[in-house]
């Protein structure tokens, strides 16, 4: 009975087996080269971009399978089954509902993928290296394979080919381009794809995903702009007809105070009409403070500003000022008080500012310093701008601004100021120290008021006559060439006495080729260099010196100077600054060691010598180096 069953079941089988043979149902492979729809990318789409500050690049990930799905690796020749074949085109339509032969079908112009199980499969299935969409909610169709469309899969939208694949990258459409990520489902929002960043726009209800290009867009309340392939400006300028703005690095619209290459730039994130524009050729009230921008939009800075109204004055910080501002060296003032025009610079009046009255030029400047009226001198001070009275230092000079006389400069002669006599040079400036005026000497000292009597002055005794002075003379001239209460003075007007008195006035017999007069006292060791002339010597230098011991005197008489040298060695001993007046008779320094340059012996003003006139080893180089050949020297 039980094999009755199974042959009357095989016989079933056959039967069908023979009928579908005979009917040749429709049995084609997916003839479709998967790849041939595949967009590439031109490398015209990758623009040299960063990343910006406030966007997230989204992680790419494999697409969503559902794992209960069974996967088929097959290659395109694995398409097509062995054994089946192709049934005459009448016969197309015609197709099993279920095949133990797994693989591709087609039903008209759609396909279908049979399982192993015979069944007809749905959803994902990786075959010969690409991702197909077996579409098992479509209900006229289920199972049907997306193919040449885009199809909405679990919230995500996917592009497939004309050969059905999933189709990645970049994917032109009639309307623009889209992106597919690695698991294929298109980018939405911010990518970084080849160094630039690129928006798909999720937002788009006609093109869900499509890539924003050759537009402005706002995006989380900020302003990016988008070249022709779609990458997103940044750090650049845009022109648009109104004007300019500025991308950051962010890509981001500049809002506010911007410094670009050593320049600052206001974007005005306030223009309703304009929002983030740049400012130009115009001055605008920011943050309490008022600003001016160039026609390039510059903000202007340190600098002068003409507006019709008249002049303004900005900062270091570009803030228009108000009040008091020094410029270079000049004062001005931009009047804060100015209903109209606040900070505008006052020029040509006269103003009462804080209870101080001050005078404004023709160019703004407060007036200060030397001020000319008719033939007078006035000065008013330079911070105050107030007039000033009595003395006043300018330019490390003083002057005597005169209170009895309207406050003008005494500008020159002799003036007697609290009882002290003052001279003052033409133009006004106070002499000091030596003055020669009117054939006299004078001495002022350092303030200025004129000395009388005896003064010591640089090393020497000077008199200066006092006034109705019992000696004679102008009163506070120097006495010179005479003696005065026992004291001589030489012709320049400095005291000597004793020894050296007696030498000037031996001098005063004497001519010389030269300017200068060397006479040497070899009795008290002296020696005295005058400068002058005939009858007109004075004492200059005088100094100890240590001429010939009784065995080897110096020589007496009149002689010149004549040769020089450095130096001459004399046993173990060196003599420096030698000058030659008589055959080997000479000026030279004291003794020092030709071996390691010690002093060997220093002593001056006692005869010690073997003829030579010993001195100090700097006024051996005095001589050296000021006394000319020809001098005449006298010794005694």
């Amino acid at each position: 009975m039980r094999k009755r069953r199974y042959l009357k079941k095989a016989a079933l089988f056959l039967a069908l087996a023979v009928t579908l043979n005979t009917l040749s149902l429709p049995v084609r492979v997916l003839a479709e080269e998967n790849a041939e729809d595949v967009q590439e990318v031109s490398a015209e789409r990758q623009p040299d971009e960063q990343i910006p500050d406030n966007q997230k690049q989204e992680k790419v990930e494999e697409p969503d399978r559902n794992e209960n799905q069974a996967v088929v690796l097959e290659s395109d020749e694995q398409k097509t089954t062995e054994g089946e074949g192709e049934l005459e085109d009448s016969d197309k339509d015609k197709v099993s509902p279920e095949t133990s032969t797994p693989g591709w079908y087609k039903d008209g112009a759609d396909w279908y993928y049979y399982d192993a199980d015979g069944k007809r499969a749905s959803g994902w299935r990786y075959i010969g290296n690409y991702w197909y969409y077996l579409n098992g909610e479509d209900e006229q169709k289920p199972g049907v394979m997306c193919a040449g469309t885009f199809q909405v899969i679990d919230g995500k939208t996917y592009a497939f080919n004309t050969s059905g694949a999933m189709r990645t990258g970049w994917i032109l459409e009639s309307e623009g381009w889209y992106y597919a990520k690695t698991d294929g489902a298109f980018a939405d929002g911010w990518q970084y794809i080849n160094e630039s960043w690129y928006y798909l726009d999720g937002a788009n209800k006609e093109y869900p995903y499509l890539m924003i290009e050759n537009v402005r867009k706002t995006i989380d309340d900020k302003d990016y702009y988008f070249a022709n392939s779609g990458a997103m400006k940044k750090n650049c300028w845009i022109l648009e007809s109104e004007g300019w703005y500025y991308a950051l690095n962010s890509g981001a619209l500049a809002n506010g105070w911007e410094f670009i290459n050593g320049t600052w730039y206001f974007f005005d994130g306030d223009n309703t009409e304009y929002q983030y524009i740049m400012l130009s050729d115009c001055k605008k009230e920011i943050n309490g403070a008022e600003y001016f921008f160039d026609g390039n939009g510059a903000m202007k800075k340190n600098c002068w500003i003409l507006e019709p109204e008249g002049w303004y004055y900005a900062l270091s910080n570009g803030a228009k000022v108000t009040g008091w501002i020094k410029v270079g060296t000049k004062w001005y003032y931009l009047d804060p008080d100015n209903q109209d025009y606040p900070g505008l610079m006052i020029f040509s009046t006269e103003r009462t500012i804080a209870g101080v009255d001050y005078i404004f030029e023709a160019d703004g400047s407060m007036r200060a310093g030397w001020y000319k009226v008719d033939e007078d001198w006035y000065y008013y001070g330079e911070t105050s701008g107030q007039i000033c009275s009595g003395w006043q230092n300018v330019g490390g000079y003083w002057y005597y601004l005169d209170p009895a006389n309207g406050n003008k400069a005494f500008l020159s002669g002799w003036k007697v100021v609290n009882g002290a006599w003052y001279y003052f040079n033409p133009g006004g400036a106070m002499a000091t120290n030596w003055l020669y005026v009117g054939g006299n000497w004078y001495y002022l000292a350092g303030d200025g008021s004129m000395r009388t009597g005896w003064q010591w002055i640089d090393n020497n005794w000077y008199y200066f006559y006092y006034e109705n002075d019992s000696h004679g003379g102008s009163h506070g001239a120097m006495a010179r060439a005479r003696s005065i209460d026992g004291w001589q003075l030489q012709t320049d007007g400095s005291m000597v006495s004793g020894k050296q008195a007696e030498m000037l006035a031996k001098a005063q017999a004497y001519t010389s080729n030269t300017n200068y007069l060397i006479l040497v006292d070899r009795a008290t060791c002296k020696v005295s260099i005058f400068a002058g002339r005939f009858g007109a010597w004075n004492n200059i230098k005088y100094w100890d010196c240590a001429p010939g011991k009784a065995s080897t005197p110096t020589v007496s008489g009149t002689f010149t100077v004549q040769g020089k040298g450095y130096y001459f060695d004399s046993g173990s001993a060196r003599c420096y600054w030698y000058t030659q007046f008589y055959g080997n008779y000479l000026f030279h320094s004291v003794l020092y060691s030709k071996y390691n340059g010690s002093l060997m012996d220093g002593r001056v003003g006692i005869p010690l010598s073997h003829g030579c006139v010993r001195l100090q080893i700097d006024n051996a180089k005095w001589i050296y180096d000021n006394i000319p050949r020809g001098t005449k020297v006298v010794i005694y």
